[in-house]
């Protein structure tokens, strides 16, 4: 049995403590807030959009499965516009039980892992950690895990300048939680009919608007409506919002002005009244860090989860990453048996962790936020042929399996051909006629992109939140 550590009780610090702890090791989480504290007094912190992969790690270490209470993410519809009022790009896919995913509230999820790990014996302690109490803990423990996000303990884990892309935020970033959006799967008709996708939409110029079906914390099925902006774009609005009134109004004047066709769906769509903490706003630079550290004293630390890298939210791989990392972890401390959990063993621990996931994972984000050329012919090509789309978009669950298709136009062209069966320039050359066709539509008629159509949300959902 080992004595292990965890600071912060998140997505991926608690998800660890809870396998650690059902495998028979004696587990201390540390949190500054007790479990209602978090899940009352918190906000969501992100989607918290996991994939099926990492939904497969979590019941792999015991965690709760929230799979028939909540909507599946069985979708990703993408529409990609390289400047507001040119309606050219959009494509789709259904996501299988291989490849579909959920969004979580992480205040439950947390809450949910807290309230088990007492049940299981493990120690959990409330109050702030400092660098002098991680000094104790750390001398006590044979492993010690920093889990407290990007501000916090991160301080140990220096910015990784080779491995980190920018040294700025590339978008100021606002999520708010909205019901009143139905989640029977026909809001978005114009998407995907009949499912709950993840709605995509991208301007080249002002940054990035989407929609995710959500499990709010008290069981609800909501949406989590999301904006990154380019700073100084359209979409920056967000400076001088300061509360949950505001942040409704605020999102509500984006959709209507920059996605009229996603708004009859949306037009009922109500803040929650009952979760003041249900909106955040905020902005970072996407980083990866060390893996360890080593306290003021010597002691050496593990990072896990947004301690470790933190990716910019437009494709949803923050907590899938870091429920993976918490995985790999897991079974690097199974794998160990007595050997020492020193920092040489965290050290390679990470290292691969790095090489087969983070560094791929921060790439395909990135790719998103400033397409290359490569990229760009990819996404064409989805727009003119389904089975293109298809693929493209299941990369979401496995961003690993994106590469070097996203960066190579080459390697692109023999990944279509795969799919598809024909040239990757031909399918190219397909899409780039689409786009044109497309082009035309909006010239003479003013939009190309199909509008939903107004459903009124179901009549137990209005009831449920008289």
């Amino acid at each position: 049995m080992r004595e292990i550590s965890i600071i912060g009780a998140g997505h991926s610090g608690t998800l660890l403590a809870v396998g650690l702890a059902k495998a028979g090791h004696k587990v201390s989480l540390y949190s500054d807030k007790d479990a209602e504290g978090i899940r009352d007094t918190t906000s969501p912190t992100g989607t918290a959009a996991i994939f099926a992969d990492s939904l497969a790690v979590e019941r792999r270490l015991g965690a709760r499965d929230y799979q028939s209470e909540t909507n599946p993410i069985d979708g990703i519809h993408v529409f990609f516009s390289p400047r507001i009022g040119q309606e050219f790009i959009n494509f789709g896919t259904t996501l299988g039980s291989d490849t579909a995913g959920a969004a979580v509230d992480v205040r439950l999820r947390s809450y949910d892992r807290m309230v088990q790990l007492e049940e299981l014996g493990a120690e959990v302690t409330i109050g702030t950690v400092d660098m002098d109490g991680l000094e104790r803990i750390a001398a006590g423990s044979e492993l010690t895990v920093v889990a407290t996000g990007k501000g916090g303990l991160s301080g140990l884990f220096p910015r990784d300048p080779q491995r980190s892309v920018f040294t700025a935020p590339q978008r100021k970033l606002a999520m708010i939680l909205v019901r009143g959006i139905p989640t029977d799967g026909s809001a978005f008709s114009n998407r995907i009919p009949g499912h709950t996708p993840v709605c995509f939409n991208l301007f080249g110029n002002a940054g990035e608007i989407f929609w995710v079906p959500f499990l709010h914390k008290d069981g609800e099925k909501v949406w989590c409506l999301v904006f990154e902006a380019r700073p100084g774009g359209p979409f920056d609005r967000w400076d001088g919002v300061n509360d949950l009134a505001g942040a409704f109004a605020t999102a509500t004047s984006l959709v209507k002005e920059f996605t009229p066709w996603d708004w009859p769906a949306m037009q009922y769509m109500e803040p929650l009244a009952n979760d003041p903490f249900s909106w955040l706003k905020g902005a970072f630079a996407p980083s990866v860090r060390a893996g360890s550290g080593l306290t003021p004293g010597g002691h050496a630390v593990m990072s896990l989860g947004d301690t470790t890298v933190s990716y910019d939210p437009i494709c949803g791989q923050g907590a899938g990453s870091g429920v993976r990392q918490a995985g790999h972890i897991y079974d690097a401390i199974m794998a160990s048996g007595d050997g020492p959990l020193d920092r040489a063993w965290m050290e390679e621990t990470q290292e691969a962790f790095y090489r087969s996931h983070i560094d791929p994972t921060y790439r395909f984000t990135n790719t998103f936020l400033e397409p290359p050329a490569a990229a760009v012919r990819i996404l064409t090509a989805a727009y003119a042929d389904q089975r293109v789309a298809g693929q493209l978009l299941k990369t979401f669950n496995r961003p690993p399996e994106a590469f070097p298709m996203l960066a190579d136009a080459a390697a692109g062209s023999d990944w279509i051909r795969r799919c598809t069966g024909q040239s990757g320039g031909s399918v190219v050359a397909k899409g780039k006629l689409k786009v044109l066709a497309a082009m035309a539509r909006n010239a003479v008629k003013g939009q190309n992109f199909n509008r939903a159509q107004a459903v009124e949300p179901a009549r137990d959902l209005a009831d449920s939140t008289s």
